[in-house]
């Protein structure tokens, strides 16, 4: 009987120490994000280097979704990659700039038509221009590759290149974006549009390139590429602990470091 009470004296104690020690058996505090696959890319990365929080990240819904769930309180942490909408900011949403996106045209690598000038661009996705051959290239019929419509890099490539006109000729909508490169891998006569970083890594970047507009390289590090957007974490109202805490250092020295392997810092 002694050695019973001992038992569940010695018990008591242990269960005891675990819960007065701050942090012994605390689940690790989570951040929810919500929003753009752009934004996610260096949410993802992220999440391997900032370890003071788990991060549940849900790219599906893009920008539009990320800055909705950000207005209706859905989400600790909202991706829009592109300007936030002034109605969504009126809902008492908070932006933080965190960096710079380039968008890319892509093309299969055996296309010999490098360079196009963004009105020879604007007549390929509006479907004046349909074969390759009127730009110098193969007789290979243009076949255009674009993503869903919630995406902002749909949005803001539309309005770079095609100001008022829309999308046209022989076009397919891609989810998710990424698989743009897959299609214009496997497609000679395909180009399709898509973040540089969400291009850069995929593992079929060496069957893809990107064109130059304009005379301008399609790089990160040139700030005259033609085909840009901000990249923006917002909240619903002003941001508080883990959330404020992660912001700063997304938009610190080390947060930096982690975003310009993708992006343009700021």
């Amino acid at each position: 009987m002694k050695k019973m009470l001992t038992l569940y004296v010695l018990t008591f104690m242990l269960v005891m120490s675990f819960i007065l020690l701050p942090g012994v058996v605390s689940a690790k505090e989570q951040i929810k994000y919500v929003g753009s696959s752009t934004v996610g890319k260096f949410m993802y990365e992220a999440a391997k280097v900032y370890t003071k929080v788990k991060f549940n990240i849900n790219t599906k819904p893009e920008s539009g979704g990320g800055e909705n769930a950000a207005a209706a309180g859905k989400t600790d942490l909202g991706g829009v990659a592109r300007e936030v909408k002034p109605a969504i900011l009126n809902k008492g949403v908070k932006k933080y700039l965190i960096g710079k996106d380039a968008i890319g045209a892509w093309i299969n690598a055996e296309n010999p038509v490098k360079w196009l000038t963004k009105t020879q661009l604007k007549d390929i996705f509006t479907g004046k221009i349909t074969n390759w051959k009127e730009l110098g290239g193969k007789n290979i019929p243009i076949r255009v590759y674009i993503v869903n419509p919630q995406s902002a890099t749909r949005k803001v490539f539309s309005k770079a290149v095609m100001g008022t006109e829309k999308y046209g000729g022989r076009v397919t909508t891609i989810r998710p974006d990424p698989a743009i490169i897959e299609k214009v891998a496997a497609d000679k006569g395909g180009i399709g549009q898509l973040s540089f970083a969400l291009g850069d890594e995929h593992p079929l970047r060496g069957k893809v390139e990107k064109v130059i507009i304009d005379g301008q390289e399609p790089t990160v590090n040139n700030p005259n590429y033609p085909i840009t957007r901000p990249l923006y974490l917002v909240t619903k109202g002003e941001p508080k602990g883990s959330v404020l805490a992660f912001i700063k250092w997304s938009r610190s020295e080390a947060g930096q470091k982690v975003l310009k392997r993708y992006f343009v810092g700021i």
